[in-house]
């Protein structure tokens, strides 16, 4: 588990029994970015939602399959706005739960700003400078 900034934490897949584990250390949600049946002995998100529920956690399910959607990425600011804190958003690896938070949170840090935080998690994101810019750019003219 790597912490990002606003009480957010990224990593990799976990089982349905690990959400006992997050729970009791104080994680209060979770963001679910892998699609299910990506890879083999990979729990169902329904397991891992009835895990969370029966801890009195938030649970969101935002699979990331392809490349970043306008969907994708407002699913995930509903998400952050609303969820309690602290978050585990996970993946695969994190990579794509790093790249989804730092749509998310752009406006608030900056491109530099996400950027920075993600590489200072272990996940260099430099790729995606060109699309922050201009979903920050497209945000500041609505």
């Amino acid at each position: 588990m790597k912490a990002l900034p606003d009480a957010v934490f990224v990593g990799p897949q976990i089982s349905a029994s690990q959400v006992y584990t997050l729970a009791e250390q104080g994680v209060l949600s979770l963001i679910n970015n892998r699609p299910d049946m990506e890879g083999p002995m990979q729990p169902p998100s329904a397991d891992i939602a009835e895990q969370a529920e029966a801890h009195g956690m938030g649970y969101a399910y935002i699979p990331m399959a392809g490349g970043l959607t306008p969907e994708l990425i407002e699913a995930t600011l509903k998400a952050y706005e609303t969820m309690p804190r602290p978050i585990y958003t996970f993946c695969l690896s994190g990579m794509r739960s790093t790249a989804l938070w730092c749509f998310a949170h752009v406006e608030k840090y900056g491109v530099d700003g996400v950027l920075d935080a993600a590489a200072e998690a272990g996940y260099s994101l430099e790729q995606l400078r060109g699309g922050l810019s201009q979903f920050l750019e497209s945000r500041s003219s609505t």
